[in-house]
């Protein structure tokens, strides 16, 4: 078991315990041990499994899969009928079945063993799958144009809406192979690259080894994520709440 697996699974009770107390009070319901003890069980062999795996091929983080074994005393909470509580807006966007504002919004909150275990976790894939790419440069000069490498269609009609209004053609990129193709057919001005793609660090290579202006997003909560597309040459990684806000200002003015 790697040091990060074993921080991450030891810090499970206690944490969730703590979090209850401070959210929910001193609150008796009928099955909690059991379901803190299951998620512990579920957070345990997910993260066996991620961590099996090739690191170009983790596409989930420690993190999230914490945040998701939290769904298993949140089940009992519910069926027990506790009230939901009352949260921020932006982590209600991210995670709306988190109804108790149990889950944690980073690797901090679980002490340092695991926030330490967390980052080195973070900076070894990004080291890891940086070799795997092939980087070329592009020709030709910066046009008015945009791009974005996302697999959500909700994003991409606000990265219409948005370039639309500063005066920006869009072209969607769906994978790796597009955006060699087409970076070197038309460089845009800025390329959005949400980090929920199946190939974002693959792609980040790429954009950042082109010399294109890179704008990364993800949750709020993934603090891994985002400071892994800086590690990879993001010009930016910003929370998508907050990207979204003012997404216009993104776009650089054209002459």
């Amino acid at each position: 078991m790697s040091d990060l697996h074993r921080a991450f699974v030891d810090a499970f009770e206690p944490y969730v315990r703590e979090r209850v107390a401070e959210v929910l009070g001193d609150i008796d319901v009928a099955g909690l041990d059991e379901a803190i003890a299951s998620g512990r069980h579920r957070l345990d062999e997910e993260l066996a499994r991620l961590l099996a795996e090739e690191p170009a091929e983790q596409r989930s983080s420690p993190l999230q899969l914490f945040q998701a074994a939290i769904e298993v005393p949140t089940t009992v909470l519910r069926h027990a009928g506790v009230p939901p509580t009352e949260r921020d807006p932006a982590a209600e966007a991210a995670l709306p079945g988190d109804v108790y504002d149990l889950a944690p919004a980073s690797s901090r909150s679980l002490g340092d063993d695991a926030w330490h275990a967390h980052v080195s976790w973070g900076i070894a894939k990004a080291e890891a799958v940086a070799g795997m790419v092939l980087v070329t440069s592009p020709a030709g000069s910066v046009s008015a144009v945009a791009a974005i490498v996302s697999v959500d269609l909700m994003d991409r009609s606000k990265f219409e809406a948005a370039a639309r209004e500063a005066g920006y053609d869009l072209v969607v990129w769906r994978n790796p192979g597009a955006v060699e193709s087409g970076i070197r057919q038309r460089r845009p001005a800025v390329v959005f690259v949400d980090l929920g793609h199946r190939a974002a660090d693959e792609v980040l290579r790429l954009l950042v080894g082109a010399s294109a202006r890179v704008i990364a997003y993800g949750p709020h909560v993934d603090d891994i994520g985002l400071a892994r597309a800086r590690s990879l040459g993001a010009d930016e990684a910003v929370p998508r709440s907050r990207l979204f806000t003012r997404l216009t200002r993104y776009f650089p003015p054209l002459a």
